[in-house]
């Protein structure tokens, strides 16, 4: 069976690998002259990387350190303590360190216990208040989707403070919106994983570029074994048969048609919106896509005349735009610079610093970094290089969640894979990779009660 997927991120090479490792034949197209979607890496003309965002691993991602692990690939990852550090003016570093020798959920109610910019009874009140997810299930977080993170944390009891110091930035790591504009679902579905899972809250960065440790890697392998990655191939439309109700082929930019037997988008949804044909538009599984709008980010790197914040970790900020950061020449040993650092910021949210002149970003950025950092008023910047990404994960905003759709599609040879469809992980590279196997499920499931007829198509020109 010939498998056309439109999309190069994980999704996309988790379907890929997958279904060339089951013998079929398969072309991925990716329309970026680099593999790795949301998770990319690319040299600039000094050869230094420059990443799309600052890719952070935890324990609680089984299925992509699963696949990995299965491809050879299990060994691309520097682990970090369980630790989540705040940087603050008022406080300096804190951090809520998951003690290691305790039982779940304690391990990490101590962690809240020892964490210095909330007062005692901030913290009796968050760890009352997390009680009901800590000790609840799936089930239960799936119910308070409706309702904001923000209004159920203090609907709960925990105050503003915890609000301020903590969750908004969770928040903001998770999907670049403030605890007020984003689901309870999707804090809550985070904190259930932590809670349950000695491992979960584990953090890693990839060693070095994801490039080069895991696209690059996985390209040789499905072209070792039959299939096809081609890059800078951007799909524009999906040729849908309304009579017979079956696509019959994806448009490239370049007036090529890519037509097989199975089809799936593996796109960002804003990218799959705009390939609809009128003809899909029709189907309220795909009307419903509408609802889902990517959150704007911003991620920058500074590169330093020395050594700036000095840990070999994570670091979260409330109060600022630098929602997460790290010293990459510290975190990711491929990146070492003998002691000059290399600051990585997702800056978030971004709705309105995104529109910003290049000059003024840094400037805003520097601001708040020198106030969480002073030393690095001292410090030389020698450049920066700036990624914006105007539609990045979509927003988990309350009630979208179910908008989501499934991996089918009503086309019967025509499937989605993307952590915007339905799956019980967050919007994250853990989340495209349960999507991307449930794709795969959903493909086989149709095979086996006939649903796809391979045909044996080839690639023709339009």
């Amino acid at each position: 069976m010939r498998v056309i997927i439109a999309g190069g991120g994980p999704a996309g090479f988790v379907v890929a690998r997958t279904m060339v490792d089951r013998g079929h034949e398969v072309v991925l197209l990716e329309k970026r002259a680099v593999p790795g979607g949301k998770v990319s890496a690319w040299r600039d003309e000094d050869g230094d990387w420059i990443e799309s965002g600052l890719h952070v691993f935890f324990g609680a991602y089984h299925h992509l350190l699963g696949f990995l692990e299965r491809y050879g690939l299990g060994d691309t990852f520097n682990w970090k303590p369980a630790e989540m550090i705040f940087a603050s003016e008022r406080h300096g570093l804190a951090g809520i360190r998951f003690v290691p020798w305790l039982p779940t959920p304690l391990n990490g109610l101590a962690g809240v216990a020892g964490f210095k910019p909330l007062s005692w009874g901030d913290k009796l009140r968050m760890g009352l208040g997390l009680m009901r997810p800590i000790f609840g299930d799936q089930r239960y977080v799936d119910q308070q989707d409706d309702e904001s993170y923000a209004s159920w944390h203090l609907r709960h009891g925990m105050g503003q403070r915890s609000l301020d110091e903590v969750m908004h930035t969770m928040a903001l790591a998770l999907n670049f919106q403030p605890a007020d504009r984003v689901s309870a679902k999707l804090a809550l579905t985070a904190m259930l994983h932590f809670a349950h899972e000695k491992e979960a809250p584990r953090m890693a960065l990839v060693k070095g570029s994801p490039d080069t440790n895991i696209w690059r890697p996985l390209i040789a392998q499905i072209e070792a074994r039959g299939g096809r990655v081609e890059l800078g191939r951007k799909v524009v439309a999906i040729k849908h048969d309304a009579a017979a109700n079956q696509v019959t082929g994806f448009a490239l930019e370049d007036g090529e048609m890519i037509t097989g037997d199975v089809y799936v988008s593996a796109m960002p949804v804003h990218s799959l919106r705009k390939v609809l044909p009128e003809s899909l538009r029709q189907f309220a599984y795909f009307d419903n896509l509408k609802h889902l709008k990517g959150s704007p980010v911003i991620t920058m790197q500074l590169f330093f005349d020395r050594q700036i914040a000095g840990v070999d970790n994570l670091l979260f900020s409330a109060g600022t735009h630098l929602s997460v950061y790290a010293d990459m020449a510290m975190v990711a040993p491929e990146y070492h610079r003998g002691g000059k650092s290399i600051m990585q910021f997702v800056v978030a949210p971004a709705e309105e610093l995104i529109k910003l002149p290049d000059d003024e970003l840094v400037r805003v950025v520097m601001e708040e970094f020198v106030r969480l950092h002073p030393n690095a008023r001292s410090a030389r910047l020698l450049k920066h290089t700036i990624v914006r990404i105007p539609n990045s994960v979509y927003q988990a905003l309350p009630g979208v969640d179910k908008y989501r759709p499934d991996q089918a599609s009503p086309v019967p040879n025509l499937f989605l894979a993307g952590d915007f469809t339905r799956q019980h992980f967050l919007a994250s590279i853990e989340g495209a990779t349960i999507s991307a196997e449930q794709c795969v499920a959903r493909i086989e499931e149709a095979l086996a009660r006939g649903a796809i007829a391979p045909a044996g198509a080839a690639i023709t020109v339009d």
